[in-house]
């Protein structure tokens, strides 16, 4: 089968690091660039195709996050120690040191127009950065879990976040308060993302699932299928039309209104890290051990990019075919890839249009992702607006009206509301927008989608941005009882209290054996314990008694104490280093 006729395939596959690769990032703007991160404390940047471009270090601790910054200029990188590094690319000089967590940096993301950078950490904060100077402006707390994706809003407004506990919150930046909370997730909350012209959130998780939600009336609109493994990483089509979702054995495009699979690929990239649409190529990148692979999808020969618009059946997709259909091309340690295999000649590069544009053409070759919804953020069109309600009228037939556009059809099963009609600006909306006539031909059932995200105003944004209060917001002053500020207290050291009373349990082992008289045996069952925390308490205690110190217990402590030189807490490199017997 010829290159040309494979729907996806991988790139190439290149140890990236001398260590584990725990984390990468591919540019958004470009797609061609990537950078890595790996336990031997270094940043690689690549340009995809090619040998390592760029080397970057000054993390003492291993590298577990990283990404771009949009216009592909700057790197960002956070270590297990909490600390998080800012690069220049064209300079290839550290330009900023960020401090302030107190655990693992597990996700990294920039605003989109402005010097304001967002982290999330293990530590269960969120952290809003002023990279000009060098400060944290806002910590948000209240995260039941780690931090395992953030992502800002395409206007800059709002921050959201996805934890470990299952739970999405939306920050709002001016008020440093949350909007809401979704907690339908079963799982893990694995990946974010905004649709680009919609009020729409899509959440990923380890439940398998992807739900979709209406970011005006904080609803859930569908959720889709599952898949056969937890999903690791999500993105909308430039045109908002689909959504594609990778897990380690798959790729799903999905329609959400109603909830519909449209095509699935089976795919051999395991653990997939991010993705990115460039050229009318999806452009992926994952890692095994010290190894990183690439791999390219030709969206014009997968549904609907080709066309067709019919959702497949679930269970009637042959798994040959998928495996036919990915080419997967010798390991090599260096491949010479030229720009023709990345993105064909004999396809130009797609132009994004524009709201005019859009609504001019009709859509005629896509079906709009909320054809049956009429979501905005912002009145768009010169009619008289209606009164406003936040709960969702209940379903009802669509009154006749001859003044009206023409009915969009609709299938009784997916009605849920009533016809669209256009709503009153919210506090939330972005303004001094254009507004759009809408022009839709008779034939076509809807206009798509405006621009509701579009970033006009980016001047307007960077100025309100800037007149924020930096300080820290003043805490509410409010009534609570004594065992509500405990159960407050607790809630946000949860892990850190598992973890103390896991070591409480296992000391208490410890001691039971150490109080027999045998002090061989409760050492062993100390490193037993696989737990190199109640190993460097024992190996402490031992310290204060040199006399036990003999050659039993030195052949029993030194494959402990090697283990500690390789950790990546100081204190137990400290043991270790002053651990056994004292002479002279």
């Amino acid at each position: 089968m010829t290159f040309q006729s494979k729907k996806a395939w991988r790139l190439q596959e290149f140890a990236a690091h001398g260590g584990n690769v725990n984390c990468l990032s591919i540019g958004k703007k470009t797609g061609r660039v990537m950078v890595t991160g790996g336990e031997d404390r270094k940043v690689n940047f690549w340009t995809i195709g090619s040998p390592v471009t760029m080397s970057l270090s000054g993390h003492n601790a291993p590298v577990d996050c990283v990404n771009f910054d949009d216009d592909e200029e700057h790197i960002v990188a956070g270590s297990s120690s909490g600390i998080i590094k800012l690069w220049s690319i064209e300079k290839a000089q550290l330009v900023r040191t960020l401090s302030g967590h107190k655990a693992n940096i597990s996700a990294l993301g920039f605003h989109p127009f402005s010097h304001f950078l967002a982290s999330g950490s293990m530590d269960t904060n969120v952290r809003i950065w002023d990279t000009r100077r060098q400060g944290c402006i806002f910590t948000y707390k209240g995260q039941g879990g780690r931090i395992n994706c953030l992502k800002f809003s395409p206007d800059g407004k709002w921050v959201v976040t996805g934890s470990e506990d299952g739970t999405t919150k939306i920050w709002d930046l001016a008020s440093s308060k949350v909007l809401h909370e979704f907690k339908l997730h079963q799982g893990s909350v694995t990946a974010l993302d905004f649709h680009p012209c919609e009020c729409l959130l899509a959440s990923a998780s380890a439940d398998k699932t992807v739900r979709f939600w209406d970011l005006e009336t904080f609803e859930l609109v569908s959720v889709s299928s599952n898949e056969a493994k937890p999903i690791r990483d999500i993105i909308f089509s430039p045109e908002g039309n689909v959504l594609l979702s990778g897990a380690e054995d798959s790729l799903r495009v999905y329609g959400w209104e109603p909830s519909r699979t449209l095509d699935s690929l089976c795919m051999f990239w395991g653990k997939i890290y991010d993705m990115k649409i460039a050229h009318n190529q999806l452009i992926s990148g994952s890692f095994h051990h010290t190894n990183v692979s690439v791999w390219v999808v030709d969206l014009s020969k997968i549904k609907p990019f080709n066309g067709d618009i019919n959702p497949i059946d679930e269970g009637d997709v042959p798994a040959s075919e998928h495996a036919s259909s990915v080419a997967q091309p010798a390991v090599t340690s260096k491949v010479d890839v030229t720009s023709k295999e990345l993105y064909p000649v004999n396809e130009a590069a797609p132009r994004k249009q524009s709201p005019k544009e859009r609504v001019q053409s009709g859509g005629a070759k896509r079906t709009p992702p909320l054809a049956k919804r009429n979501i905005s953020c912002e009145p768009k069109t010169e009619v008289p607006a209606h009164p406003v309600s936040r709960t969702p009228p209940p379903a009802r037939a669509p009154r006749q009206n001859p003044s009206t556009p023409p009915k969009v059809t609709r299938s009784p099963p997916q009605v849920r509301r009533s016809p669209p009609q256009v709503r009153k600006s919210s506090p939330r909306t972005l303004k001094n927008e254009p507004e759009v006539k809408q022009k839709t031909p008779p034939q076509v059932r809807r206009s798509p989608p405006l621009q509701h995200w579009e970033n006009k105003n980016q001047e307007e944004n960077v100025r309100a941005m800037d007149k924020l209060d930096l300080a820290d917001p003043k805490p509410e002053v409010v009534s609570i009882t004594e065992q509500g500020c405990i159960k407050s207290l607790m809630s946000g050291h949860r892990g850190v209290r598992d973890n103390l009373e896991t070591r409480l349990r296992n000391l208490q082992y410890v001691r039971s054996v150490w109080n027999k008289g045998d002090l061989k045996r409760a050492l062993e069952v100390a490193i037993d314990l696989d737990d190199l925390g109640v190993t460097v308490d024992m190996l402490q205690v031992m310290q204060c008694r040199p006399a036990d110190w003999d050659l039993q217990i030195c052949t029993v402590a030194l494959p402990a104490i090697r283990n500690l030189f390789h950790s990546k807490h100081e204190n137990y490199l400290f043991v270790g280093r002053s651990a056994g017997p004292r002479t002279g």
